[in-house]
């Protein structure tokens, strides 16, 4: 593999590391990082979601949704429940301290994204989001 060919991925990984970095730095007076706010967000929703419904939301493996879920509940910001149509299936909610926490994981991620993009005009961020869509849809 010539160093071309690897220039693409390579950057994407090192730039994505940097962001992760970033990210965590803020995160950290919340207690949360960047492995497992995403849940909070994607959590916080009007209905209730099933643990099921939540890996197809992550991407994750059931195991990493699993054992960071766990953690978001020992810090008590999410809590599983049985579903009251399935009893095989578990209900997750953020309690109330999960909630208070979404406008601050918010302004984390808006402040992350004007110090990463803020720089790019709004018609280059549109076509970085869009790339990197066209690049995630390969691969399903």
């Amino acid at each position: 593999m010539t160093t071309e060919s690897d220039a693409l991925v390579s950057q994407l990984n090192i730039t994505a590391r940097k962001l992760q970095n970033r990210l965590n730095e803020l995160l950290k007076p919340l207690n949360l990082t960047a492995n497992n706010y995403y849940f909070i967000l994607k959590i916080d929703t009007k209905e209730p979601l099933t643990q099921d419904q939540l890996y197809k939301r992550i991407y994750l493996s059931h195991s990493n949704v699993t054992r960071r879920l766990d953690q978001l509940i020992q810090l008590g910001l999410v809590q599983k429940t049985p579903d009251k149509t399935d009893g095989r299936t578990w209900q997750v909610t953020l309690t109330p301290a999960g909630k208070a926490l979404v406008p601050r994981i918010e302004a984390a991620i808006e402040q992350l994204n004007q110090q990463a993009f803020g720089a790019l005009p709004a018609a280059d961020q549109e076509l970085l989001r869009k790339t990197l869509q066209d690049i995630d849809a390969t691969f399903d």
